[in-house]
C-alpha cells in the first residue's frame, strides 16, 4: 500500500466511525494492510511517541474494541496487536487502493 492508498484508506475509516481519530485509524490502517503489529514499530515507521501509539490502542481496544492485544512487553511496553472481527469488518469497508490499480 503505497502513502496515497493509506491515507485514503485512514479517511475512509474516519468517515465509516466517527469515533475514531486519525491515529486510531491509521493504526488500524496499519494493522489491516500489514505495514505494523505492533505499537513500537507503528511509532517508529511514522515518526510518533510510543507513547501516543501506546494510548490509542488501548483506547482501540478497551474503549472500541477493534483490536485485541495479543502480547505486553512489560520493560518496553512493546504491544503486539491485531484486528478483532468487529476491527476487520471496518477495515473491509474501507476502499482497497491495490485493488483499483
Amino acid at each position: 500500500m503505497d502513502e496515497q492508498g493509506f491515507m485514503a484508506t485512514v479517511e475512509a475509516l474516519e468517515r465509516a466511525e466517527p469515533a475514531l481519530t486519525p491515529l486510531h485509524a491509521g493504526l488500524l490502517t496499519a494493522l489491516g494492510a500489514g505495514v505494523a503489529g505492533d505499537s513500537r514499530g507503528f511509532a517508529r515507521v511514522f515518526g510518533l511517541a510510543h507513547a501516543l501509539v501506546l494510548r490509542a490502542a488501548n483506547d482501540l481496544a478497551e474503549d472500541l474494541g477493534l483490536v485485541q492485544v495479543d502480547a505486553r512487553d512489560p520493560r518496553t511496553q512493546r504491544l503486539r496487536l491485531s484486528l478483532t472481527d468487529a476491527g476487520r469488518r471496518l477495515f473491509a469497508t474501507a476502499p482497497n487502493p491495490a485493488a483499483q490499480s
